[in-house]
């Protein structure tokens, strides 16, 4: 397996090497924010109040997603991811201004602009230089990148919480963002523009991309694995502050689970070069609810919270680790299928699906989570969130295996067709 991998290439274009430092980066200064607004509004009504600070930022970064992503197309990659850096900057230093919820929820939504600004144009970028023989492995590494971002930024934001003032981390985390912006800016070259055709409008775009078989049935799933990422990353931290965790310990724990659900995103990505894109999809999504049922049913055996702090338990952690191994797998994979299925010229149209699904599925995660929180109440949530949780894998498993069944038996028929740009 390793020489296969080895014979097939590891080499990185150095500016691809700057735009996963950068994007790092990015999502460690997300990370820490979470849990530095969980701090900043926590007290009564603290988880209702994230919620509604949380929903309007997946709403702004899918209502743009997909124009950035096309605006790409015509202008390049590199200014436009740029500027969604440098408007994250600007908009977290605001935040330091006013603890008001409302000015908060005005401002999550602009910032969600700013990252929609830089998810698509960025995974273009990578589709445009990774051959389709290791774009599995690039899209990877642009995952375990931003996967990675956010399990530190958790560390750090836990870290934050302890020892500085909330308006003191939102300008740590504003210099990171500024930072991150004048890297790119400097270190990664503009590329020449590779389509100039005329802009058609979003929906109608979303039209173009979804008559490819692999994104329409691709693109739920993706939205299930969207919202359940939308879940752990609003709620979880301040369900454990709420819990009197120390915000150290979410840290630590955070940082443990990046370690296992992050390190072998190149290698699945690889992998999926090698063997196919849809069977390593299928294995992740089997890990990810291999997840949710030990969280589920078997929490008791893996950690217990004991004084403010989580004692872990081998008994339970080890088979929690082994699958998150496995639940890297499947967006590596699905983002090189997406690369696959569509044509150069409109990858940042394709790509713009991607950020479409994350700020869907996360606004779709926020909303319903607030009526959660709001039908059952802060005490109970948590638990509801998790059967919530469970029931979405579940469909996603269903959905993955007719996938995986019918393309079997579509490649007994006739290929595929690529997204077409015109």
């Amino acid at each position: 397996m390793f020489d296969s991998l080895k014979s097939r290439g590891f080499r990185t274009p150095w500016h691809l090497r700057v735009l996963y430092l950068s994007t790092f980066i990015l999502r460690t200064a997300f990370g820490a924010l979470l849990l530095l607004i969980s701090a900043y509004v926590a007290g009564d009504n603290g988880l209702l109040n994230v919620a509604i600070i949380a929903v309007p930022y997946p709403l702004a970064e899918m209502a743009t997603a997909n124009y950035f992503g096309i605006l790409s197309d015509r202008t390049g990659r590199k200014p436009i991811i740029v500027a969604g850096t440098t408007l994250a900057a600007v908009v977290v230093t605001l935040y330091a201004l006013w603890d008001n919820i409302w000015y908060l929820t005005v401002l999550h939504g602009i910032h969600g602009i700013g990252a929609a600004a830089t998810v698509a144009p960025a995974i273009a970028m990578i589709a445009d230089h990774a051959n389709s023989e290791d774009r599995g492995r690039q899209m990877g590494w642009f995952d375990y990148s931003t996967f990675l971002g956010y399990i530190l930024g958790a560390v750090v934001g836990g870290f934050l919480v302890e020892l500085v003032d909330a308006r003191a981390g939102f300008l740590i985390i504003a210099g990171l963002l500024g930072i991150s912006a004048v890297m790119l800016f400097t270190l990664v070259h503009k590329e020449k523009v590779r389509a100039g055709r005329e802009y058609h409008g979003g929906f109608a775009e979303l039209r173009r991309v979804f008559r490819v078989r692999e994104v329409r049935l691709m693109f739920p799933i993706w939205l299930i694995i969207a919202t359940l990422l939308g879940i752990a990353i609003t709620y979880l931290p301040i369900i454990l502050l709420n819990e009197d965790v120390e915000g150290s310990t979410i840290g630590i724990m955070f940082a443990a689970a990046g370690v296992a659900l992050g390190l072998l995103q190149p290698f699945w990505g690889k992998v999926s070069d090698i063997v196919g894109r849809i069977p390593v999809m299928a294995y992740g999504v089997l890990s990810i609810l291999g997840i949710i049922i030990m969280l589920l049913f078997f929490s008791d055996y893996a950690f217990e919270k004991t004084g403010g702090v989580l004692e872990f338990h081998l008994v339970g952690i080890i088979p929690l680790g082994i699958l998150g191994l496995g639940a890297g797998a499947f967006v590596p994979a699905a983002l090189a299928l997406m690369a696959d299925s569509s044509d150069a010229e409109c990858y940042g149209a394709t790509m713009g699906l991607y950020s479409f699904a994350l700020g869907f599925g996360a606004f779709i995660a926020e909303s319903l989570g607030l009526g959660i929180i709001v039908t059952t109440g802060e005490e109970q949530a948590p638990t509801w969130l998790l059967y919530f949780a469970a029931v979405l894998i579940g469909l996603a498993v269903i959905m993955m295996m007719l996938f995986f069944v019918s393309t079997l038996i579509r490649k007994r028929v006739g290929g595929n067709k690529k997204a077409e740009c015109e």
